[in-house]
């Protein structure tokens, strides 16, 4: 039995738990990032990557989502205006990813 295909909204509502969940991640590992302990910090960094990878994934997916939905929102310029914040936001998390990976 194929699976039910989830429709535009229920697909932006999955994708904020995604950015919620990555934001988390990303806080434990600058938590852990603090410690004294190299082994700490090591681990903080790698989840500070996925949790911004997490993130940055996440917001791609509503910039893209939202852009689709352009035909029918009632208010364009605010559809556009929140495509490109997700994307600006994608784009920020993937740098953070990028400069976090390059400390490794």
């Amino acid at each position: 039995m194929p699976a039910k295909s989830l429709d535009p909204q229920e697909q932006l509502a999955a994708y904020a738990w995604l950015q919620a969940l990555g934001t988390n991640i990303a806080a434990l590992g600058q938590t852990k990032m603090l410690s004294k302990r190299r082994k700490q910090q090591d681990e903080g960094q790698r989840l500070s990557i996925l949790g911004n990878a997490m993130q940055s994934i996440a917001n791609a997916a509503q910039a893209k989502i939202t852009a689709e939905l352009r035909g029918t929102a009632a208010n364009k310029k605010a559809n556009d205006l929140t495509v490109a914040g997700n994307l600006l936001q994608s784009v920020g998390n993937a740098l953070r990813v990028i400069a976090g990976a390059g400390d490794s």
